[in-house]
């Protein structure tokens, strides 16, 4: 048998030697021990009282078995589990062993004794057989005292954890083997596993705990010793209310312990004992409770009543019952979408069996259940967030396991719930009329920066940077009809590497705007994202760009989480592409009406006006340049001849073999009649003759009818020519015309 077996009986023989020492003749030497079941000797007390007596013969020390005989007596009565005394008239000792047998049978320890035979003139094995009575009357003893010690050290604690805890780690303490755990009892006598104390490590003493808890089931508790006296259950009750269960139990790596009568005693006697103080402390804690319960419900009243942010009183609500009720787990019911950080869930309409939530909404009352999650019972309340002008969700609350709560606590749950309702409801009033104005603010926005630019580009950034800082979605694009194809082109995104991408008109979004003609939103209701295959995407908008009745473009707004978009947002981007569509139509038409204004209408090339604000911005801004004139030869004769449709054809072959000739930042101009100009900026001489003859060879071998031209080429240079007039610079080039038409015609002469 172990030291943890034994500490308590060490205990117990020192109150026990006591009373054996009242009834032992006074003045006659002795030796009274105490050892475990496996012989060793754990406690000596000598049986004369002021006096030592020892014989040399006799060696007895502390976690050692007896010497000689006395030890041979000492396993005898283990063994034999009877009284053993040493009889022999010759020795001069007569040694008694007296085995502690439990109600099992099993010894627990041997008390023994070694005096002087010339002392003894009475039958010692009578005298040890009336010990057992001594001995239990040391053991109640024991048990009064402590108990009394341990009563006497509750009443220092205010709280009911500080008692709970002083009580099981001193009852542990003195039963020195397994564990002690207090449970709470709810009204009816069921364990609330929620609340509990234990010596256990936290983790562990909690599994153990549930173990229990799923043994009792719904049943009160009442007094048991259980597995094979290896689980010991005392409830303890105050005025037939009950309070806590007390437990001892062994945990599975003490296979050879078990729990003997005298612990079960002592727990009971222990359990009837604190229950006045127990009681106190929990009529505290529930005055302390209440208290903070008041405080802390005109705290968050006033905090969700003076609220006008739907998020903060989502959260208030979120987080206040779990502060009083750590067992109770909160979730949120809405039946609308409130943009919130604070995770919610949609109540649903459309199961077999109506979920708690789902009759608390729709009776406007709350309810209580009892449901099966999993492998084990739990509780469920509900209540509606009821408003004024109607019901906006449930706030539901869920523990994780069965648990009583009582009219009170539910009630207050329900006031809770009810003012919540109506602060929600105001917050959700405010957050409308706070959006609306938002809304026109930005529509009022868009308008005046749309109305203050008429260049395309500047529109579509705008534009796009608006719908990304408005839906703060992850993409955001403007999309352009292709004319004659059934496709889309990105002119503009929030991602630079789409622009310019084509897109199908036969994708989902794309082929229900055209045929609709109208604003569209859409959500992946599965774990997928949608069929789109610009951007992955759980959640798109999509708003058509009408002009003239015909679908022009789109404007796109797309994101990969779920459910990303309200319909107010939906709303509000119709209201973008109306605006839009209008700006960009207005950017075309000032766009067509400013290339009207500088484009011949005949040739497509630019006008001579045209030409001159470009030559003349060149000989501010850049270093050189050169200026070729070109006359079609004999362009009267064509027109004589064929007909002046005929002399415009030509003219029109000539600018576009002119335009596919130069480069795009050289410009070509009608100059007058049958006469054209080339500008080419940032171009020497040498160049410039090569791009004039390369004109004169392609009019000479692809018009048709075929026709010639002049060329006078003219060139400058800022180091050299200094403050060169536009018109000086055209009149030597016309010289250069003059000259090659008079020599012969079809030439390029430099000036």
């Amino acid at each position: 048998m172990s030291s943890k077996m034994l500490g308590k009986l060490e205990t117990v023989f020192s109150y026990t030697a006591h009373f054996i020492l009242q009834s032992w003749p006074e003045k006659r030497p002795g030796i009274l021990f105490l050892t475990d079941s496996g012989g060793r000797v754990i406690n000596i007390i000598e049986m004369q009282v002021g006096q030592s007596w020892n014989p040399q013969e006799l060696q007895l020390r502390k976690d050692s078995p007896p010497s000689g005989e006395l030890n041979g007596y000492v396993m005898e009565a283990i063994s034999t589990r009877q009284i053993v005394v040493q009889n022999d008239s010759n020795d001069t000792l007569v040694f008694g062993a007296f085995p502690l047998r439990e109600q099992d049978g099993q010894i627990r320890a041997v008390v023994g004794m070694v005096t002087p035979r010339a002392e003894i003139d009475f039958d010692l094995t009578s005298y040890m057989r009336g010990l057992e009575p001594l001995i239990r009357m040391g053991y109640d003893a024991y048990i009064q005292h402590v108990t009394s010690q341990i009563v006497m050290d509750l009443t220092l604690h205010d709280t009911t954890r500080e008692l709970l805890e002083s009580l099981t780690s001193q009852i542990s303490e003195i039963i020195q083997k397994g564990y002690c755990s207090a449970v709470r009892l709810s009204e009816n006598g069921l364990l609330i596993p929620q609340e509990f104390v234990t010596t256990q490590e936290v983790d562990f003493g909690l599994i153990q705990i549930t173990h229990l808890v799923s043994r009792f089931g719904v049943s009160p508790v009442t007094p048991a010793v259980l597995d094979n006296n290896r689980i010991v259950v005392v409830p303890i009750s105050m005025n037939d209310s009950p309070l806590y269960a007390l437990f001892l139990h062994l945990s599975p790596d003490e296979m050879d312990y078990k729990y003997d009568e005298r612990d079960v005693a002592f727990l009971q006697e222990v359990s009837g004992k604190a229950s006045c103080a127990l009681w106190r402390a929990m009529l505290s804690d529930d005055l302390r409770r209440e208290a903070s319960k008041k405080d802390l419900l005109y705290q968050l009243m006033s905090k969700i009543q003076a609220s006008i942010d739907v998020n903060d009183v989502l959260h208030e609500i979120v987080t206040s019952i779990p502060i009083l009720y750590p067992y109770l787990s909160v979730e949120l019911f809405l039946t609308v979408e409130p943009n919130a950080t604070t995770p919610v869930k949609q109540l649903s309409f459309h199961e077999e069996e109506p979920s708690t939530s789902t009759k608390a909404y729709l009776e406007g009352r709350l309810v209580v259940d009892e449901i099966t999650a999993g492998d084990h019972q739990v509780t469920v309340i509900a209540a509606p967030l009821l408003g004024k002008q109607g019901i906006y969700g449930v706030l539901q609350v869920t523990s994780d396991q069965l648990v009583s709560l009582s009219q009170h606590e539910t009630n207050y749950i329900a006031i809770l719930a009810d003012t919540a309702g109506t602060a929600f409801e105001n917050a959700q009033l405010y957050q409308q009329s706070r959006n609306l104005i938002r809304e026109l603010r930005l529509i009022n926005e868009m308008a005046r920066q749309l109305n203050r630019s008429l260049n395309l580009k500047e529109i579509l950034d705008f534009v796009t940077t608006m719908m990304r800082a408005t839906f703060d979605a992850e993409f955001c694009a403007i999309l352009n009809k292709t004319p004659g194809e059934d496709s889309f082109q990105v002119l503009s995104s929030s991602i630079p590497a789409y622009n310019g991408m084509s897109i199908e008109a036969s994708e989902k979004p794309f082929q229900e705007i055209l045929l609709n003609k109208q604003a569209l939103l859409l959500a992946q209701p599965g774990a997928g994202p949608l069929p789109f295959s610009l951007m992955p995407c759980s959640s798109l908008m999509g708003v058509p760009l009408v002009v003239e009745g015909e679908v022009s473009g789109v404007l796109l707004v797309a994101d990969s989480r779920y459910h990303f978009f309200s319909f107010d947002d939906y709303k509000l981007l119709e209201i973008f592409g109306q605006h839009a569509s209008l700006a960009m139509t207005n950017a075309v038409l000032h766009n067509e009406m400013e290339r009207m204004v500088i484009t011949d209408n005949l040739t497509g090339l630019f006008t001579r006006r045209h030409l001159n604000e470009r030559v003349r911005s060149s000989l501010e801004k850049d270093g050189y340049g050169s200026l070729i004139l070109i006359d079609i030869d004999f362009f009267k004769t064509v027109n004589d001849t064929f007909g002046h449709q005929v002399g415009d054809e030509v003219l029109i072959q000539v600018s576009d073999l002119i335009r596919h000739s130069i480069r795009d930042t050289d410009i070509a101009a009608r100059w007058g009649g049958e006469e054209l100009a080339v500008y080419l900026p940032k171009v020497d001489k040498a160049t410039a003759h090569t791009v004039a003859e390369r004109i004169r060879q392609c009019v000479e071998q692809q018009t048709s009818p075929r026709v010639t031209i002049s060329c006078g080429l003219a060139k400058w240079n800022k180091e050299l020519d200094v403050n060169l007039s536009v018109e000086a610079l055209f009149h030597q080039a016309d010289v250069a015309l003059y000259e090659a038409k008079n020599s012969g015609r079809n030439q390029v002469v430099l000036a």
